[in-house]
C-alpha cells in the first residue's frame, strides 16, 4: 500500500513541477524570442537604412561596392538601372534562390504600390520599404527602394535569410528542452526520497500497530486460557479444594484489566488525547513518600533501598504529581525486578541550572541555561548492553522472557516515557559505574 502510494505521491509532485516547468519555460521563452525576433528586425532596418545612405552618396556602382555593403549588412542586394539588372550581376552566381527577386518585387507592388520596372513617379527623396516574405520554405526579412538618379533611378532589393536567426531560437528551444527535463529529472528524484522519508514514519507506525496487536493478543491469551480453563473446572461444582481455581480466575483477570489499562494508556498517548492536570508540587516530598511505600517491598527482597535529597531548599515544580508517581512505580519496580537479593537501589533527587550537568548526561550541549529537575533510580543489577537501550523503552519489550513474574508485560517503560514527554521531558538509561543500570528522569522546572 506504501509503495503504491509512494509511487503516486512521486509521480503527482513530478507532474505538478513538470506543467510549473513548462508554462515557465514558454513563458522565458516567448519574451526571449520576442526579443530576438525585434533584436534582427530593428538590425535589418538599421543596416537597410545605412545602405540606402551610402547607395545615395555614389555616382557609380561597381561590384566591389556592392559586394562590400553585402558584407557589412549580412544582406543580398540586386540592382536594376531603370529596371534592367546591371550586367555584372546578371553574370554571376545567384547567391539566394531563383525567383526571389520576383517575389519581392511582386510583393513591393501589390502591397506597397512601389514598382520597381516602371515607376508611376518618382519623387526627390529615395522611397523604401520593408517587409517579411516566406519564399522557398524560409522566411526572409526584404526591402525595396526607388533610388531617383538623373536621367532615370535605379531599383533597389534587399533580402536577409532569418535560418541563422531560426537556428539560434532552435538551439535556444533545444536547451530550455534539455535544461527542463534535467531538472525534472533531478527533482524527481528528490520527491522520491522526499516522499519516502515523509511515508517512512507511517510505514513503520502501521508496523508497530500490527507488532502491537499481535503482541497484545499474544498476552491476551494466555491469562485468558487459564480463566476459561479455570472456569471450566469451576462449571462443574466448587468443592473444598476448588477454591484456588477461584484464586486463578481473579489473578488472571487482574492481570488482564492491568494490560488492558496499559494498552488503553498508550492508545490515548498516540492519539494525543492522554492529557496531564499540572499543578504546584515538591518532588522532594513526593520521593520521599514513594520511598517510604517501596520500604517494605524492599525489605521482603532483600534489597538495600536508599534515597539521596538534596539539602538546599528547592523550588517547586509544576507536574502531574499522580503521573510522576506513576512513572517513579515504573522505574522503581523495574529495578526491584532485575536486582539481586542484597543488591542496592536508590532514589535520588538534583536540580541544576548549569549545562554542564545536561553535558555529564551525555545530552546535546545547550547554551542556554534552563534549570531542571533530574529524578534517578540506580541500580546495581546486570545491566543492560549498548545494543538494547533504545529497544527497553518499545512496546512489548522484556529483555529476560525467562522470568516468572508475569505481572510485567514491557510496557511500562513505554508508559513512562510518554509520561515524561507530556511534561516536556525526558527519560535517559545509561550504565552505573560498576555494574547495572540508572534511569534519569529530567523535567523542566516551572519556578513559582
Amino acid at each position: 500500500m506504501f509503495r503504491k502510494l509512494h509511487v503516486q505521491l512521486t509521480a503527482l509532485c513530478a507532474a505538478i513541477t513538470a506543467l510549473v516547468l513548462a508554462v515557465l519555460s514558454a513563458v522565458c521563452l516567448l519574451i526571449s524570442e520576442s526579443g530576438i525576433r525585434r533584436q534582427e528586425y530593428d538590425a535589418f532596418l538599421s543596416g537597410a537604412a545605412a545602405m540606402y545612405q551610402s547607395l545615395e552618396q555614389q555616382n557609380l556602382f561597381s561590384h566591389a561596392l556592392i559586394r562590400q555593403l553585402e558584407h557589412s549588412y549580412r544582406l543580398s542586394l540586386q540592382l536594376s538601372d531603370n529596371g534592367s539588372p546591371f550586367f555584372f550581376q546578371q553574370l554571376e552566381a545567384a547567391s539566394v534562390p531563383d525567383g526571389i527577386w520576383e517575389a519581392v518585387s511582386r510583393r513591393a507592388l501589390d502591397d506597397c504600390g512601389l514598382n520597381l520596372k516602371e515607376p508611376a513617379s518618382l519623387g526627390a527623396l529615395t522611397q523604401h520599404h520593408e517587409f517579411s516574405i516566406v519564399y522557398a520554405g524560409k522566411n526572409w526579412y526584404a526591402s525595396a527602394a526607388l533610388l531617383p538618379r538623373s536621367g532615370g533611378f535605379v531599383g533597389v532589393m534587399a533580402v536577409r535569410a532569418l535560418s541563422a536567426m531560426e537556428q539560434r531560437i532552435f538551439r535556444q528551444r533545444l536547451a530550455f528542452l534539455l535544461t527542463g527535463l534535467a531538472a525534472l529529472a533531478l527533482l524527481s528524484a528528490f520527491f522520491w526520497n522526499f516522499t519516502a522519508r515523509m511515508l517512512r514514519p507511517l510505514s513503520e507506525n502501521r508496523k508497530k500497530q500490527i507488532q502491537f496487536v499481535a503482541s497484545a493478543s499474544h498476552e491476551l491469551r494466555s491469562p485468558l486460557t487459564v480463566i476459561l480453563s479455570s472456569a471450566a473446572a469451576v462449571r462443574n461444582g466448587i468443592m473444598a479444594g476448588d477454591r484456588q481455581f477461584l484464586d486463578t480466575i481473579d489473578s488472571e483477570g487482574r492481570r488482564m484489566s492491568c494490560l488492558i489499562d496499559d494498552m488503553l494508556q498508550l492508545a490515548s498517548a498516540d492519539n494525543r488525547t492522554w492529557s496531564i492536570q499540572p499543578s504546584e508540587t515538591e518532588l522532594d516530598t513526593l520521593l520521599l513518600q514513594t520511598w517510604e511505600q517501596y520500604e517494605p517491598l524492599a525489605a521482603s527482597r532483600g534489597l538495600h533501598w536508599d534515597i539521596a535529597l538534596p539539602e538546599e531548599a528547592l523550588p517547586r515544580c509544576r507536574c502531574d504529581a499522580g503521573r510522576i508517581r506513576q512513572l517513579l512505580s515504573v522505574l522503581i519496580d523495574n529495578a526491584f525486578s532485575y536486582t539481586p537479593p542484597n543488591g542496592t537501589v536508590r532514589l535520588s533527587l538534583e536540580y541544576a541550572e548549569q549545562p554542564a550537568a545536561r553535558k555529564a548526561l551525555s545530552l546535546r550541549h545547550d547554551a542556554r541555561k534552563a534549570p531542571a529537575f533530574f529524578i534517578r533510580v540506580t541500580d546495581n543489577g546486570p545491566g543492560i548492553p549498548d545494543e538494547q537501550k533504545e529497544a527497553v523503552f518499545e512496546r512489548f519489550i522484556r529483555l529476560d522472557r525467562s522470568r516468572t513474574d508475569k505481572s510485567h508485560f514491557g510496557l511500562g517503560l513505554c508508559i513512562a516515557q510518554e509520561i515524561a514527554r507530556l511534561h516536556g521531558g525526558r527519560i535517559l538509561l545509561t550504565d552505573t559505574p560498576g555494574g547495572g543500570a540508572t534511569f534519569t528522569v529530567e523535567l523542566p522546572a516551572a519556578v513559582l
